[in-house]
């Protein structure tokens, strides 16, 4: 028990250091021509079930989210079959202080997208999904509010996402348009 609290006190220490949420990618090229994203969350842990945190509630946020924006929201089996589709993947990792008052969260989501492996030795190519591009954020939470904390932290990150969605899809319609009247 004493890790965990150990392991509680660094992660809420960690959070009063680290600051917002932002996206890591090799670039937010990854993003372009992404055509609609489906929505998938991570188990929620038993414990922070009992305290009223549900994957269907996490879901509907971040599809609520997209929607807003007019990003398609996809259904979870079929993003692969889809020209440009893609996952957003949520995970909620939390440990609950000895007290029984607080969390400590690590909140994480990544784009999964298609990529296809070149393999010479192989001669043959492998397609697979791969995160393409990730945010995430380290914060603190009171159990009895474990919910709405959690809420508004998926509210923040989806936006994170949406938000280089719409700098790199925008950039890219409007090359396409000056593109065209040059000609």
């Amino acid at each position: 028990m004493k890790n965990v609290s150990f392991l509680v006190f660094a992660l809420i220490q960690l959070s009063i250091i680290t600051s917002g949420p932002s996206s890591i990618a090799a670039d937010r090229d990854t993003l372009v021509d992404v055509t609609g994203v489906a929505v998938i969350v991570e188990e929620i842990s038993e414990q922070a079930g009992n305290d009223g945190l549900k994957a269907e509630y996490i879901k509907g946020l971040a599809e609520g989210k997209l929607t807003e924006a007019g990003i398609e929201v996809l259904e979870e089996r079929k993003w692969f079959s889809v020209f440009g589709g893609a996952y957003l993947l949520i995970k909620f990792i939390g440990s609950k202080s000895e007290s029984g008052q607080y969390y400590a969260v690590f909140l994480d989501v990544e784009l999964y997208q298609t990529v296809v492996l070149f393999g010479k030795k192989l001669g043959k190519n492998i397609t697979t999904a791969a995160s393409t591009w990730s945010t995430g954020k380290l914060f603190s939470c009171g159990a009895p509010e474990l919910k709405e904390c959690v809420g508004g932290s998926v509210l923040q990150l989806t936006d994170t996402f949406i938000n280089d969605y719409i700098s790199v899809n925008t950039k890219q319609q409007g090359q396409s348009s000056g593109n065209k009247k040059k000609k």
